[in-house]
């Protein structure tokens, strides 16, 4: 049996027994469960904050290592990307180069990239594009070994070919104006210019870039308008090699020319707004890109340097 518990009251002044109360008892219970449940909670979040495990410490440390490598793996994943998708347009210009047609995109190639967020979605796309790739690879380089077969019979085809430099020593400084569509140097328009313009001292010689036949060619003192003195040659399979506003022509109807000769010098006759060369290249009737024919005697990083120039939109010279 409890000991019984006594009270002060001061306006009887004596000691009177405390009775047994039910919701006293139920105040009391949940006041030192709720000063208990503080207490504890309190104490864990202390041990939390001020004392590490052994095992959350490594753990922390892992975690901290995998924020790392994922930003990293995030930067090598786009850089990947980029990758890829140069790939993809060097191999569209080189079937539009080579065989004059589009690659043909299969259905793996239109699947759509996964949330940059989800890096193991991230890592099984660039898995599947690493071995499409690779598997593309191989079968262009059997497509390429069957078309560019040469032979003895390919051998003037080639020499023909007008894949020489018009002028030596051509650097991007010298390509003042590329192929497309660029800013008429007179009535300031935009306007389809159909080759490039090498500017170089008057006086400078331009040489013949392939094997050939004079087809054309313009000779006046005066020489007002349009290309000035020029000449066509033509070098068979349907491709002929143009130089216009020359100040002297060194040929004569229906010459042969070797690759390398000498056949005129730098002008600006006709509709030129400074001495410069103005180069095309017309296939089948229509002017194309000489930039895809000038490779030779020159290195791959300057050829790609002159490429990148010519395709900037700017002011042509003529």
């Amino acid at each position: 049996m409890s000991k019984p518990h006594y009270r002060y009251n001061p306006k009887t002044l004596r000691y009177e027994r405390i009775e047994f109360s039910v919701w006293r008892f139920l105040g009391s219970f949940i006041s030192y469960l709720a000063f208990a449940s503080f207490f504890f909670v309190t104490l864990n979040l202390l041990q939390n904050s001020l004392i590490e495990t052994d095992l959350e410490k490594s753990l922390r440390q892992e975690n901290n290592a995998l924020v790392v490598y994922k930003a990293s793996l995030i930067g090598q994943l786009n850089d990947s990307k980029s990758q890829l998708k140069d790939l993809q347009q060097k191999e569209a210009g080189l079937y539009q180069e080579l065989f004059e047609a589009t690659p043909e995109k299969s259905r793996e190639e239109t699947l759509s990239l996964p949330h940059p967020t989800d890096t193991e979605a991230q890592l099984d796309y660039l898995q599947h594009w690493a071995q499409l790739t690779k598997n593309k690879s191989q079968k262009n380089n059997d497509l390429l070994s069957q078309y560019l077969n040469i032979d003895k019979s390919d051998l003037p085809l080639l020499f023909n070919l007008p894949s020489g430099q018009p002028i030596a020593n051509i650097t991007p400084d010298n390509l003042i104006s590329g192929f497309g569509i660029r800013i008429n140097p007179f009535h300031k328009a935009k306007y389809h210019h159909d080759g490039v313009d090498l500017s170089f001292t008057k006086g400078t010689d331009v040489v013949a870039t392939g094997n050939g036949k004079v087809l054309n060619f313009s000779y006046s003192a005066i020489s007002e308008g349009g290309l000035g003195n020029y000449i066509d040659i033509d070098h068979g399979n349907g491709i002929i090699s143009r130089y216009a506003h020359l100040h002297d022509v060194n040929v004569s109807w229906g010459q042969k020319i070797k690759k390398g000769q000498k056949i005129g010098t730098v002008g600006s006759t006709g509709a030129s707004a400074a001495p410069h060369l103005h180069y095309e290249i017309i296939k089948d009737g229509k002017p194309v890109n000489p930039m895809v024919y000038m490779v030779e005697a020159v290195s791959a990083e300057a050829h790609d340097q002159l490429t990148v120039k010519s395709k900037k939109l700017n002011q042509s010279l003529d």
